[in-house]
């Protein structure tokens, strides 16, 4: 339900039609099986890791504390670069 992603499909599927190779519809619709085919392995490939991902940290109560941290740990660094980045610029 992205706009975004059918305005950039309707963008780009034409440039990949050719009329020389025969019909337009069953070029489309090959095109629209292969997008089908690509989104269900890679989306639903990421779902299933989530869902082993979600057994291994729910299951571990060490796991779920060391990537709380992690997470915090990464958020302060990002927060102290990008401060010191806009000091950087402010002074320059």
């Amino acid at each position: 339900m992205n706009p975004k992603a059918y305005l950039f499909m309707l963008a780009i599927y034409p440039q990949f039609l050719r009329p020389e190779f025969g019909p337009l519809a069953p070029q489309a619709l090959a095109m629209a099986l292969m997008t089908a085919a690509t989104q269900v392995v890679v989306y639903g490939g990421l779902a299933l890791a989530a869902g082993k991902a979600r057994e291994a940290i729910v299951g571990n109560d060490g796991l779920t504390i060391w990537i709380g941290r992690s997470a915090g740990l990464l958020l302060v660094v990002v927060s102290i670069v990008t401060l010191w980045e806009g000091f950087a610029s402010w002074r320059t």
